[in-house]
């Protein structure tokens, strides 16, 4: 019975969608590949908080940023889109070390300053999934 403990950790670990640790392994490191990728797409000026639109060629990560500290934003950007620039935090971002497997894609939380502040998303070939916004909130 001493040795049930561990067997039923691991089943449920299995069950979690935990069990494929190369494949989360592989997913980690596609997603440190997308965080060290990311590039400003766009600024909004939004109620009192910049609202910045990371990614590459598309959206990837919306954070807003109030009195200059990153903080999770969902929903589309709106408000008055400002001109791009750099940004220090992009420096400080990095992953949190476990990854969420979901059917069809995995999930790796972005921190500041071990701050949940985005999660990057890769579908099951760890191709990067872009955020799902109406075309009007893409920048031009």
């Amino acid at each position: 019975m001493k040795r049930a403990g561990p067997l039923l950790l691991f089943l449920l670990s299995m069950a979690l969608g935990e069990g494929s640790v190369p494949r989360a392994e592989a997913a980690l490191l596609g997603c440190l590949q997308v965080l060290r990728g990311l590039e400003v797409l766009g600024l909004y000026r939004e109620e009192g908080a910049t609202l910045v639109l990371l990614g590459r060629e598309r959206p990837l990560l919306l954070v807003a940023l109030e009195r200059g500290r990153p903080m999770p934003h969902l929903g589309p950007p709106r408000g008055r889109p400002l001109a791009r620039r750099p940004l220090p935090f992009l420096r400080e971002l990095s992953l949190a070390r476990r990854v969420v497997v979901l059917p069809g894609e995995y999930r790796c939380f972005v921190l500041h300053r071990a701050r949940v502040v985005g999660v990057i998303r890769l579908s099951e070939d760890l191709e990067p999934i872009p955020l799902d916004l109406p075309l009007e909130a893409l920048p031009k």
